[in-house]
């Protein structure tokens, strides 16, 4: 069968068939809708097949429905891409003075006749063409408008033929829509277009999802029985889960419809190149299932009157995590992963996801006096299902034998038997002065808060808890931890190192099992440039837990510094493995292949840097931290307008994050932007982040503005 869009109208088929329009002959007619009539005709001259769509006579004598067909001759026109229907002339006909384009002929099938496309990779393949077709225009500064699966032709081998551009804004021509009128198909209209305002690339992308989403469902995601109520449903409502109708859509693809569909599109994906990048992931490429035995303990909720006991509520949920680390069966998500998602309203599966964890624990802590109330319960992210839920109501003194207590009932929902070591080490008290435990849980707090200030009044606290209990080994650590962040990001004095490397082997002798002071020890070391040591350090770390993540992301690091790539590129590998949630495994691995110039295996890399980082941020969408490292990825994937929002974003959330503010540099600095890059790094450095030079001295960000006397200067100055 032959046939091309629908999207054209007309009524005088019948003496237009075997007439010939200058060198056309008309054989048949194809379609008619609001915009045109569309014949078959054959070009007499070149001896081929052609499209001819022609201004309906009733709308000849409207001056915007004229101004409109001419601008979607204009709009296909300057368009040559394999996945656009390509415009040949525009003309008119020499007796009736009707207005008319001359289009290639396509051979093939609308899309909505395909619905639904069982075979999955076909949907995405078809996918990923339309999108092409889309980057196309978006390139060109234009807007399709009206994105629908009658607009999409499929050729007999499986191309994609985007159509009708009759609705398409350019960029820079005059507005011909109405004040109060809307252009577009309703039920694949974003919100931005009902509600009657300005449209950019990002309306594509919402009809794009529409169009994804009908593919696989075989049905759209709005479709309320009159247009009213397809409005209030693309306004107010969630379409209905994917995998409520098939059961293969892997969640890559899950994650990319929902980003897609955000009303809201300063929260919409906007880069098509990214869209397409993720479309062509194949289901082997997805994220790794997670661990059968994985669990991320998110900070439990402070239901006191008095919000000054966050702190407290944030030290029960750390020791948890540190506990439950010390059974061996059981992967557990480090603080620093869970943070982003504290005092977050959350959806625990997307959290789940997002942390590559099967089980998630939460609860609330209710201070009074010297009494506790402590819920807690565990999630099967999976399915829902609460597995064990508990309340527990003691003294504050009892606080290490609750814990112990959760731990204990959380290793028994997940069927998990513990040794009598384990058992041991659970139980096991860190201090039995409560009044140092309270210094240190504040001095904890005050890290996860950052900021120089926020460090030194940790100092002061891990001191205090210190001067009660000189045999409190973990704050030690944290005092060293301190110490550590003062040099790293602060003010770079090299005293901070020795004070870390002193109250380090401290902590270790009062504790030779932490792992946590053995690794800041190496840690001192690699910030020292002592590679050797710090090698060996980590590496005897691994010897006794071997997937102690921090070791071997770090040994990645060293073996970068000293210039082994292959080794490097073996632990970032394990890192990826062993965190695959962690967009900084990713990140270390881009870097080597890049410098290999393995170019498709780093390619492969950012994207999951894209692909991690946009999870995190569908369930913390204010993470800034994996915001800028997104805004990087993207330019380093050359999506620069994603890169470029990105950055914006970052910006109005806070303006004044060192680290934040390093990743937006590094980012400017792929864009090829030297000023800005130059910009956002001296003020990384005015916001306290000390050690910017350095990092940005290896960063292939930054490597075009080596011989750069400005970069120089600046360098210079910062070091």
């Amino acid at each position: 069968m032959f046939r091309l869009c629908q999207s054209i109208g007309g009524c005088r088929e019948k003496t237009m068939i075997g007439r010939t329009v200058s060198q056309y002959k008309i054989l048949e007619k194809l379609g008619e809708g609001g915009m045109g009539i569309v014949y078959k005709a054959h070009d007499t001259k070149l001896d081929r097949m052609v499209a001819l769509k022609f201004l309906p006579l009733r709308q000849a004598d409207d001056e915007t429905d004229r101004a409109r067909f001419l601008q979607e001759a204009r709009a296909s026109a300057r368009l040559n891409h394999p996945n656009v229907c390509s415009v040949i002339d525009i003309s008119d006909d020499p007796e009736t003075g009707q207005k008319f384009i001359v289009m290639e002929y396509v051979e093939g099938a609308t899309l909505n006749r395909k619905i639904p496309v069982k075979d999955l990779q076909e949907a995405l393949n078809y996918a990923g063409q339309i999108g092409e077709a889309l980057e196309a225009a978006h390139s060109k500064g234009i807007v399709h408008r009206d994105v629908k699966t009658e607009n999409i032709m499929i050729t007999p081998d499986g191309r994609v033929k985007v159509m009708d551009f009759g609705l398409a804004k350019l960029k820079g021509a005059t507005k011909l829509t109405k004040t109060t009128s809307t252009v577009g198909t309703l039920a694949y209209m974003a919100p931005e277009q009902i509600l009657g305002e300005e449209v950019d690339n990002r309306t594509d992308l919402w009809s794009l999802g529409v169009v994804l989403y009908e593919m696989l469902a075989g049905q759209l995601p709005f479709r309320g029985e009159h247009e009213a109520a397809v409005m209030y449903e693309i306004l107010n409502l969630d379409p209905k889960a994917i995998e409520s109708f098939r059961t293969d859509v892997p969640e890559n693809t899950r994650i990319l419809l929902s980003q897609l569909l955000q009303r809201n599109r300063a929260n919409r994906i906007s880069s098509i190149g990214e869209v397409i990048a993720r479309l062509k992931k194949r289901e082997s490429q997805q994220q790794p299932s997670a661990p059968e035995k994985s669990i991320a303990v998110l900070y439990f909720e402070n239901m006191s009157s008095e919000k000054e006991s966050d702190y407290f509520c944030a030290g029960i949920t750390e020791d948890i995590i540190t506990d439950l680390s010390k059974i061996k069966e059981l992967k557990v998500v480090s603080r620093t992963d869970v943070a982003p998602f504290r005092n977050k309203e959350v959806n625990t599966q997307q959290v789940g996801k997002a942390l590559g964890v099967n089980y998630i624990l939460e609860g609330s802590v209710r201070k009074a006096g010297n009494k506790i109330r402590i819920t807690a319960q565990l999630i099967d992210v999976r399915n829902g299902f609460h597995l064990w839920a508990e309340r527990f109501d003691r003294l504050i003194e009892d606080i290490f034998d609750v814990q112990n207590e959760v731990s204990q009932k959380i290793a028994g929902s997940m069927k998990i038997s513990l040794s009598d070591s384990e058992k041991e080490s659970l139980a096991k008290k860190p201090t039995d002065d409560l009044r140092a435990y309270d210094f240190y849980m504040r001095g904890r707090e005050l890290l996860i808060l950052r900021g120089r200030m926020n460090n030194q009044s940790a100092i002061g606290m891990f001191e205090n808890a210190i001067s009660l209990d000189p045999r409190f080994a973990s704050a030690h650590a944290g005092l060293a931890e301190a110490y550590s962040a003062m040099y790293e990001y602060f003010d770079g004095k090299p005293e901070w190192l020795g004070k870390a490397i002193e109250m380090n082997q401290k902590a270790l002798s009062l504790d030779p099992t932490s792992v946590e002071a053995r690794s800041g020890i190496a840690m001192v070391y690699l910030h020292q440039k002592r590679f050797k040591e710090a090698k060996r350090s980590f590496e005897q770390i691994l010897e006794e837990n071997p997937n102690f993540y921090e070791a071997v992301f770090r040994l990645g690091m060293i073996s970068e510094a000293l210039g082994d790539l292959d080794s490097a590129l073996r632990y970032f590998k394990s890192a990826t493995t062993l965190k695959p949630h962690d967009e900084d495994a990713w990140m270390g691995l881009y870097t080597i292949y890049h410098k290999k110039g393995n170019a498709s295996s780093a390619e492969e890399a950012i994207k999951e840097v894209i692909d991690v980082a946009s999870r995190k941020l569908q369930a913390n969408p204010d993470d800034l931290i994996v915001m800028s490292r997104l805004a990087e990825a993207y330019a380093r994937f050359a999506c620069r307008e994603e890169a470029y929002a990105t950055l914006k974003r970052v910006v109005e959330i806070d303006s004044s994050d060192g680290l934040a503010l390093y990743h937006c540099s590094s980012a400017y600095g792929l864009l090829g932007e030297k000023q800005n890059a130059l910009l956002y790094l001296r003020r990384a450095f005015d916001s306290g982040f000390t050690a910017v030079a350095n990092w940005a001295k290896t960063n292939p960000a930054f490597e075009a503005f080596h011989n750069d006397q400005e970069y120089a200067r600046v360098i210079a100055a910062i070091e």
